[in-house]
């Protein structure tokens, strides 16, 4: 059991480091990010590594619960805040804003609805579980709408589409790990449960996120070769100027 406890402990540390990885290749390539949706992502990892640096602070160092509790609950939001504008941004459909706009609304309205009603000192996963809910109707509507669209170049090449695997994955496999833990919470093995698979889609969250990174900077090198003149001179076969 001792045994189960170490490999779990470091396998969080290890959850820490991945998610902070991201944000460390955005500053090592910042100067390749250009367009608005990997600005956003950027942004994104540099809020989360902040949250997660005064959450740190708020657990190991003050050692209070109720800063911890709601710091997360903030993070939460400002995560939903940055992903929704991601979408909003790679996505083409034109009734795009009026939709973002409210869901983002809606989210924070109910995140506050929430803390308010939840017991004091208890974490709720309501709006982790509404997150994920939500970003499961928009990645998958992502893709269906990235097939609709003629691309010039493979879509795995292409940043977003890395960013929505790795999101898709996250959500995907933390959501019925958020809706049923209310009720596992009892289970005195399921804590341990809870951090093998949340820690593992986190990290596979984060590896996928660098590859984004890495395919951005790739893409940009791509962009700067393909705008290099080609010369040819064309009048060098001539069949018909030839033949007469």
């Amino acid at each position: 059991m001792e045994k189960l406890i170490a490999i779990i402990q470091n396998l969080i540390y290890l959850t820490y480091l991945a998610e902070a990885l991201p944000f460390f290749l955005c500053l090592i390539f910042h100067k390749k990010i250009i367009t608005k949706e990997v600005k956003v992502f950027f942004y994104y990892t540099i809020s989360f590594v902040f949250f997660l640096t005064i959450l740190l602070f708020s657990k190991y160092y003050f050692k209070s619960a109720t800063l911890t509790l709601l710091i997360l609950r903030i993070n939460i939001v400002v995560e939903f805040f940055f992903i929704s504008l991601f979408y909003f941004l790679i996505i083409r459909n034109n009734k795009r804003r009026l939709f973002f706009i409210s869901g983002v609304i809606v989210f924070v309205l109910f995140s506050v609805y929430d803390y308010y009603t939840s017991i004091p000192g208890e974490f709720s996963y309501f709006p982790l579980v509404m997150q994920c809910l939500f970003f499961l109707f928009i990645i998958p509507y992502y893709f269906y709408e990235k097939m609709q669209y003629s691309i010039t170049a493979p879509v795995y090449q292409s940043p977003d589409f890395w960013i929505s695997v790795a999101f898709l994955i996250y959500f995907s496999g933390n959501f019925f790990l958020f809706l049923y833990t209310k009720v596992m919470q009892k289970d005195p093995g399921f804590k341990n449960q809870y951090n093998m698979i949340y820690d593992s889609f986190a990290i596979l969250k984060d590896i996928l996120l660098c590859t984004a990174i890495f395919v951005n900077n790739h893409q940009d090198k791509k962009i700067e070769k393909s705008n290099i003149p080609i010369s040819i001179d064309l009048d060098i076969f001539n069949p018909i100027k030839n033949k007469y």
